[in-house]
């Protein structure tokens, strides 16, 4: 009882330092929401540091995923992308520590109301393949394809393809093993594309009509210096066409691995 208690009091803690959002309805953990408490905590681990070590405890560090608009006046951006989805009258920040964003989109943005932001774009997603090693998951056989829903999903969709679904409400470790062991990936979830391209296979962009908006997906593409992004109506269109290999995402890797606000938990 007391194990569980600590546990909780030590998750809050670390949820008023770093943001990662979390359904409230479902415990299980969405994939690109998780990812900014997992890859954060193993960053820091790296230098020997805790989440809860962090210096300033009064503002908090916002990272993966569209959720600019949890971001406080004062808080370090760090990879975060704006959500178009909600209205602007909830981005109540006044200023921002901004060390990288998602892409240009989400910049261009965060300049017109004032905000300094470097031209450092990526998804921190991009930097897994650094904490979970393609070669300790890679099997000898791979899947012709995987499919991947987004959450909000009808999954009618997916009719046909039920033994290719991935959901991605699960744990990166598994999540990105089943990543690793296909030769193709089509999926609704913007995480989805993002980690299979961070690993080197191919993705295409399931538009599932999941009510996302689409400035996400292009704040990611253009943030990797792209502007068409693949994109399919259908998972069958998903198999008939040609995709491109990802791009090598190692400089823009390397140069947001090191924009990481070391300096707020006292280190470099």
């Amino acid at each position: 009882m007391f194990y569980q208690w600590a546990e909780k009091q030590k998750y809050a803690k670390e949820k008023s330092l770093i943001f990662w959002w979390q359904s409230k309805k479902d415990p299980r953990p969405n994939i690109g929401d998780y990812v900014a408490y997992d890859l954060v905590n193993r960053i820091l681990a790296n230098k020997g540091k805790l989440i809860t070590d962090k210096l300033n405890h009064d503002k908090k560090l916002v990272s993966v995923g569209s959720v600019l608009h949890f971001a406080n006046t004062g808080d370090a951006i760090w990879g975060t992308g704006l959500n178009k989805k909600m209205d602007d009258k909830v981005n109540k920040f006044k200023s921002l520590d901004v060390r990288a964003v998602r892409g240009p989109l989400t910049r261009d943005y965060l300049m017109n109301r004032g905000i300094e932001v470097p031209q450092i774009y990526g998804d921190p997603a991009i930097l897994l393949p650094y904490f979970y090693p393609k070669a300790l998951m890679e099997k000898a056989e791979k899947k012709e394809y995987i499919v991947i829903n987004h959450m909000n999903d009808d999954m009618a969709k997916y009719k046909g393809h039920e033994d290719a679904l991935v959901s991605p409400m699960q744990y990166p470790g598994s999540f990105i093993e089943s990543i690793i062991n296909s030769k193709l990936v089509i999926s609704s979830s913007l995480h989805g594309v993002i980690i299979a391209e961070a690993y080197g296979v191919p993705a295409i962009f399931f538009d599932s009509g999941s009510g996302e908006s689409m400035f996400k997906y292009e704040d990611y593409f253009q943030g990797t210096g792209r502007n068409d992004i693949p994109k399919v109506t259908t998972v069958d269109e998903g198999l008939s066409k040609s995709v491109v290999m990802p791009p090598n995402f190692t400089p823009i890797a390397n140069k947001l691995y090191q924009a990481f606000p070391f300096d707020l938990w006292g280190t470099k």
